[in-house]
């Protein structure tokens, strides 16, 4: 993909390194930014498409707006929640998960509890009093949790992140030493040696009130956390407290639906694993469940305790299933910010989770920073050795390759592997890196392209200067292998012309000759290489290849005839001006030539050489256009030419055969003359020499002034042999 001949800038790949290194220093320092578009991220990641629907496995009994219209305002009297459980046993739930809290006596137990010690003050027995006051509400309720016998009721911890300080202030109802029976814990911890991982650490908690935390099958905590954003996303699988690693109701009722025992293992400074029974539940390094939400709120069936108390719902909307039983009526409070929106009931966030594990298809979310920072560092450099060897074209084209196949990656592993990777940070890392080292080498290559487009401006054809700019190696001491074609012209007894002609008048006339020239080499793909007083120079195949450099070259060269020929008639200074041309094509040297402080782009070889030859052969055979006949092959274009043979010149010892290219053979020309004179050549191989002297004779007549018409008599007029081809031999150039 690269450009052909660019070479790679250290210079830019540096520059790159140097903004990965800042962008994950800056990132060190400003993280909550980067983890804020991370979490937004992850939401649009797991959101894009419809939530998968939640099993039929859990229920919501549901303190909502109508049960309050109907049992009067809540908190209710207990006799409430005893009645609810009740009821539960008449639908035989499988198992009922309190997502509220327990924790202090019911009002009317209070006030019952103040009657009875006034009763016993006035002497009154104890057996009296409860037959009068009855049991109370609380006891009721733990009666009925105990006679359901699996019901599990949330607590909450007061908690600090990486370890409780025992001293901390502890808030009204929490308790720092664990009141029989003790919350529920993992039944297995496996910790390998080595450093203590950062939990979340409680230093205190506030239990049920005695009469359900004895009676209830366990309890476990409710405490939701939320991300940087203040949206909540996961649930803690683990809290430590008083070197007890407690769990949460989610997963204590699932434990009690599976019957399996529940596993934590610690390792290497972290949380390396949650396991219910041989079934692994994904958590990051300090814990966390990310929960998959099935949607929004209402998804999980959700009714009214109202109506449980009076059996209303249809058993079979019950049975068998595990029952969350929580607020989610407006204005009641336990509501949280979740991706599905802003005021979520904190009861389904509980059945979400529930749910997560139940179909198994939980997200793990890696919180850790060095894979993020490592996926950063990979992207960043690689796009960093992409724009500092590829064309800026390419390297836009491998930047979204690159994104896009990361992304697929991250897709990938979040859909097939259950991993959520981080992709902000690379990402990020890679654009940034990508436009400023875009920018960058835009900036310095367009200083660089406008000052070489100055230099070479008058020199070479527009697509040649961008080749040369866009290929900064060719623009030093050395060359490369070439196929080219060479042109050589040269105006015809212009000594004698300067000898006779002001230097002022032969300025003058020559800047409007080379201008003609020039442009015509310049329009049709040619470098113009040297100008020495009235001679041109120019070849065609570097450093920009062509497709046809002999075509380009020889059609120039019919041009440069044609626009001598308008000159002439409409420039009094040029009724006398001629020109020879020779072109030849073949493999030369191209590239720049001479010292370190001062050289050409040229090209050097036995073409060039030829070419040159060639040029000053047209005095020999008064023509205006010579070319080998390996350049006219490779022209491979309808014109009207002339075989005139085999020529040696000075400096080379092989016979090169050679062609005189007269015009286009649809510029109008009558080919008559060339095509009697390719009969003569067609005798000569034939041995008619006898024939051929006759013809030519006519030829002559015809045109008496003809070079090669006069040579080829005068050769055949001295030759005892009648030759198959002409051979012309000339020692002069």
């Amino acid at each position: 993909m690269a450009s052909r001949g660019r070479s790679f800038s250290w210079r830019t790949f540096g520059i790159g390194v140097a903004i990965v290194a800042a962008v994950l220093l800056v990132d060190s320092f400003r993280h909550r930014a980067v983890e804020y578009a991370e979490l937004k991220a992850l939401d649009l990641r797991l959101y894009s498409t419809p939530p998968t629907k939640p099993t039929d496995m859990v229920a919501i009994a549901a303190v909502d707006d109508p049960s309050v219209d109907a049992l009067g305002h809540f908190p209710w009297p207990r006799s409430v929640e005893a009645g609810l459980e009740r009821a539960l046993i008449d639908y035989k739930v499988a198992i009922v998960g309190y997502d509220m809290l327990l924790s202090e006596a019911d009002e009317e137990d209070t006030h019952r509890a103040e009657i009875a010690a006034k009763l016993k003050g006035a002497g009154i027995n104890d057996s009296t009093i409860a037959a009068t006051l009855g049991s109370g509400n609380d006891d009721a309720l733990g009666a009925a949790i105990k006679a359901q016998g699996a019901t599990f009721v949330g607590y909450t911890m007061a908690h600090l992140m990486g370890g409780a300080d025992a001293n901390a202030g502890i808030l009204p109802g929490y308790v720092t030493t664990i009141r029989p029976p003790p919350p529920m814990t993992y039944n297995i911890v496996r910790a390998e040696p080595g450093p203590a991982p950062s939990l979340y650490e409680a230093n205190a908690y506030r239990p049920p009130i005695p009469q359900v935390n004895s009676n209830a099958a366990g309890t476990a905590f409710v405490n939701i956390d939320s991300d940087d954003d203040g949206t909540m996303r996961s649930i803690l699988s683990v809290i430590k407290f008083r070197d007890r690693y407690c769990i949460p109701l989610s997963l204590a009722i699932l434990r009690a639906a599976s019957g399996a025992n529940l596993s934590l293992k610690l390792a290497n400074s972290e949380v390396a694993g949650v396991l219910l029974g041989d079934v692994n539940i994904p958590v990051n390094e300090i814990g966390q469940m990310l929960i998959r939400f099935r949607g929004k709120e209402g998804t999980f069936p959700t009714y009214s305790i109202s109506e449980i108390i009076a059996h209303k719902i249809p058993a079979e909307k019950l049975a068998g299933k595990i029952v969350l039983v929580g607020v989610t009526g407006r204005g009641l409070g336990d509501r949280f910010v979740t991706p599905m929106g802003a005021d979520f009931p904190g009861v389904e966030i509980h059945a979400n989770a529930i749910d997560n594990v139940i179909r198994g298809d939980i997200v793990r979310r890696d919180v850790s920073l060095l894979p993020a920072r490592l996926e950063a560092i990979v992207l960043g450099v690689l796009i960093s050795i992409a724009v500092a060897y590829l064309s800026p074209q390419w390297a836009g084209v491998f930047a979204a390759i690159l994104a896009v196949a990361f992304l697929g990656f991250a897709e990938f592993t979040l859909r097939h592997n259950g991993v959520a990777i981080a992709i902000v940070l690379p990402l990020f890392t890679m654009l940034a890196t990508y436009v400023a080292l875009a920018t960058e080498r835009y900036a310095t290559e367009g200083m660089e392209k406008r000052y070489l487009r100055h230099a070479f401006e008058h020199f070479l054809h527009p697509d040649v200067i961008a080749s040369l700019v866009d290929n900064r190696d060719r623009l030093k001491l050395g060359g490369e292998r070439r196929h080219v074609a060479v042109l050589f012209a040269d105006i015809i007894g212009y000594t004698a012309r300067a000898e006779r002609t002001s230097p002022e008048a032969l300025v003058a006339l020559l800047s409007t000759y080379m201008t003609m020239t020039t442009d015509l080499i310049l329009e049709s793909g040619g470098v113009v290489d040297k100008i020495r007083g009235d001679g041109i120079m120019a070849f065609w195949g570097a450093p920009n290849a062509l497709e046809n450099p002999s075509g380009a070259a020889i059609d120039c060269a019919i041009l440069m005839l044609s626009g001598l020929s308008d000159l002439r008639a409409r420039d009094e200074r040029f009724a006398d001006v001629d020109i020879g041309i020779g072109i030849a094509t073949g493999d030369v040297v191209a590239g720049n030539f001479g010292g370190e402080r001062r050289f050409d782009y040229s090209v050097i070889g036995d073409t060039v050489n030829f070419a040159s030859r060639l040029e000053g052969l047209t005095r020999q055979f008064k023509t205006h256009l010579l070319v080998s006949r390996q350049t006219f092959i490779e022209a491979n274009r309808d014109y009207i030419v002339r075989e005139i043979g085999l020529v040696k010149v000075k400096g080379k010892e092989q016979l090169v055969p050679i062609v005189e290219v007269v015009a286009h053979a649809s510029d109008g020309i009558d080919p008559a003359f060339y095509n009697a004179f390719a009969r003569v050549t067609e005798l000569l191989r034939r041995g008619d020499g006898a024939r051929a002297l006759s013809e030519l004779e006519k030829l002559k007549a015809e045109r008496p002034t003809d070079g090669v018409v006069a040579l080829y008599m005068e050769k055949l007029s001295r030759s005892d042999a009648v030759p198959s081809e002409m051979v012309f031999e000339f020692e002069s150039k």
